[in-house]
């Protein structure tokens, strides 16, 4: 029996999300796509997929969907998170059947690894984490909850990434870094020494150039 599942966000990764359970629904019928939970828009998406409400639809839904948060933002995701958790929605982990991952590898609550990622031995990732198209993770890595890798990151062995942290498109670290929580490194960036927790470090090396307020 297929279960129900929401995609939280509606923007441009929520409709990749969406792709994404079609391709595992393909390998295996698993989940029944009943919509996006979204509370600025309404309708359908240019793809057809319907918008069934805000947030607060959720609440009243009958039985209640598994979610999926689809938000890029670290932030805000973790915002969202805590309202389904507060209400006691439970979540999907959505691995697209390309993945390449051994068999020691964790894989948190909530976690979207999309198309063409290839994760390695011995690596955690973390709760309601993102790893976007073509990331790759190496041996003994440990990404925190809600770390968000976009397309292209490149994460060497031996990495330590702190809760919360987000790394721009095309960007990576060297073995045996530390980055700390919601730092953001920025597109194209190679961290080659720790960064410190909540900053913005850019460049190669990558190097902080501002503080985070939050």
């Amino acid at each position: 029996m297929l279960k129900p599942l929401a995609v939280v966000g509606a923007g441009g990764f929520g409709r990749e999300v969406a792709w994404l359970i079609g391709d595992i629904n393909e390998k295996e019928p698993t989940w029944d796509f009943v919509g996006f939970i979204d509370d600025r828009l309404s309708g359908k998406t240019v793809e057809g997929y319907p918008i069934i409400g805000n947030f607060d639809i959720l609440k009243r839904m009958d039985p209640a969907p598994y979610v999926v948060c689809a938000i890029g933002d670290p932030v805000i995701r973790k915002s969202v998170v805590d309202r389904c958790l507060d209400i006691g929605l439970e979540f999907a982990t959505l691995v697209h059947p390309s993945v390449l991952l051994s068999d020691f590898v964790e894989i948190g609550s909530g976690s979207v690894i999309c198309a063409g990622t290839i994760l390695t031995t011995n690596i955690k990732i973390g709760a309601y984490c993102i790893l976007n198209l073509n990331c790759k993770v190496g041996h003994d890595s440990v990404l925190g909850d809600f770390a968000s890798l976009m397309p292209a990151t490149n994460i060497a062995g031996e990495v330590t990434v702190g809760e919360g942290c987000y790394f721009g498109i095309n960007s990576g670290a060297i073995n045996q870094v530390s980055i700390g929580e919601w730092s953001i490194i920025g597109a194209g960036a190679m961290v080659v020494n720790d960064i410190p927790p909540r900053v913005v470090a850019v460049g190669v090396p990558a190097k902080p150039i501002k503080q985070r307020e939050a």
